[in-house]
């Protein structure tokens, strides 16, 4: 393994042949032929080189080239009409098997895919951003690549090394719409990502996406795509439900566009349990609440606030108290009066029907501080 120095030293030669700066991208930060890769061929070090001085002088490097050839006239490498990818055994497997299905080879085959998938893309910054996200994606979704701070940070580097511009927020943005669109498809089965234990903390990723919405009329994927946004929406989740991780608190979040959409039919067979008053939050004793699933609201006069599900009414408005100096919700969230609570029991009820009859109060109270789900 060479030095970083060295390396540097190769980079600066390599710039001085390289005719514009698309090509010095890809002579160094190539994934598999690039100066980086060749030099430091484990992931350990090449994640370790990312955070040296030398790793930044390489990306100058490309910038000058840029200012020289300039963005545009620069920006296409020249094609040596060869390139190698590397494929899981998986899928080259199953390459090989069309190929003779089709009775063709599987260079031709491979030809006519990327051939049908490129005719599809709005140009070439789509398939450089399609390249990037499965470069970095580790197998995962567009969706968890987003919401996870390290394989996000990853993908938007990516992006940079391949000459994408736009902030962070719009490089997401697209990569979210490029899987809306369907151009993501072609690429391998995403591992599956789930969240546990979600009792503890989903009603913080909802009252969190909720206020950001109230205070800057953003929606909940421009909260999720712009890293700004969701460093806040992360603190405001973490100060309501502490101990978790961004990407909890991101993915719980991203999982409300899709919960609860409900067929007529599954909506009549619902059964809505009618929510008791209890007293005014100051007055409440959570010790006294019992120990079992149930649906609780927080309401102001005649003004539904705030309305949830959970595994245990005593102990979910005990974390409640215990952020909110015994208020029921923090005053940096909710100061319009005195809350009064009020709650429903249901044991031994399971949490996807909780899930459904708390969808059908939301949509049918309006309460502030939820997410407004489409129920049917």
């Amino acid at each position: 393994m060479k030095s970083v120095n060295d390396i540097l030293a190769e980079g600066r030669r390599l710039a001085e042949k390289s005719k514009n700066w698309a090509d010095l991208s890809n002579a160094l930060f190539d994934p598999v032929d690039g100066l980086v890769v060749k030099h430091l061929p484990d992931s350990g070090e090449r994640a370790a080189f990312r955070k040296t001085e030398v790793y930044d002088k390489l990306h100058q490097l490309v910038e000058e080239k840029m200012k020289q050839t300039g963005v545009v006239g620069g920006s296409e490498p020249t094609k040596s009409g060869r390139f190698v990818v590397r494929l899981p055994k998986t899928l080259h497997a199953a390459l090989e098997r069309e190929a003779v299905a089709e009775g063709t080879s599987l260079n031709q085959l491979v030809l006519a895919k990327l051939a049908a998938r490129l005719s599809s893309l709005s140009g070439g910054g789509t398939a450089s951003l399609i390249q990037a996200f499965a470069e970095t994606r580790d197998g995962f979704s567009a969706d968890r690549v987003v919401a996870d701070p390290e394989l996000d940070r990853k993908f938007l580097r990516r992006c940079r090394e391949l000459g994408l511009s736009g902030t962070d927020y719009e490089l997401n943005w697209s990569l979210l719409n490029a899987r809306k669109n369907g151009l993501t498809s072609d690429l391998p089965r995403t591992k599956r990502f789930t969240v546990r234990d979600t009792d503890e903390f989903d009603y913080a990723s909802e009252l969190a996406v909720r206020h950001l919405q109230l205070t800057q009329d953003v929606s909940l994927d421009r909260i999720i795509c712009d890293p700004d946004l969701a460093r806040e929406f992360d603190e405001q989740a973490m100060r309501l439900a502490p101990g978790y991780t961004s990407l909890q608190y991101r993915w719980v979040a991203l999982g409300m566009r899709k919960a609860g959409r409900l067929n007529k039919d599954s909506l009549a067979a619902i059964d809505v349990p009618e929510l008791r008053l209890l007293c005014s939050v100051p007055r409440i004793k959570a010790s006294s609440l019992p120990q079992t699933n149930g649906i609780y609201l927080f309401s102001s006069g005649d003004t539904p606030v705030f309305l949830s599900h959970t595994d245990n009414l005593q102990r979910r408005i005990e974390r409640h108290m215990d952020v909110s100096d015994s208020r029921g919700l923090p005053g940096w969230l909710w100061d319009h009066g005195q809350l009064d609570l009020s709650v429903a029991e249901m044991p031994g009820v399971l949490r996807a029907s909780r899930q459904s009859a708390e969808l059908l109060l939301i949509k049918k109270l309006h309460p502030l501080l939820n997410y407004q789900r489409t129920a049917a």
